[in-house]
């Protein structure tokens, strides 16, 4: 029951991300390049996400770890680390568009002052 609290609380996290990484693409604000970078990372992060309940049954059922039952903490502190890295790669991606803008804006306001 704990690890479907976990998928549902991280699902959200993780489509909104893919969603926002498209928006960005689509508009033009993201590299092909990146875009790839990012699509794989949050979909590499939804399949261990997905994929941790059995790879935990497996790692019990043969005593490679010995581990209680996933905890509330436990749920709650990859909960906050997927929000982190989503808002992380979020603020990096709009420092990058400032600092774009600005270069954009310091370059036209060179052209302007030598033209006159």
């Amino acid at each position: 029951m704990r690890y479907i609290i976990l998928v549902l609380l991280n699902l959200p996290v993780i489509l909104l991300a893919l969603v926002n990484i498209v928006i960005q693409y689509k508009m033009k604000k993201m590299s092909a390049r990146r875009f790839q970078h990012q699509i794989i990372l949050w979909i590499v992060t939804l399949i261990v996400l997905v994929s941790s309940f059995p790879i935990y049954n497996y790692a019990i059922g043969n005593s490679l770890f010995d581990s209680s039952e996933l905890s509330l903490f436990d749920i709650a502190q990859t909960t906050v680390i997927i929000y982190m890295v989503y808002s992380f790669n979020n603020q990096r991606r709009r420092i990058e568009q400032n600092e774009k803008m600005i270069r954009d804006l310091h370059q036209e306001i060179s052209i302007r002052l030598a033209g006159k």
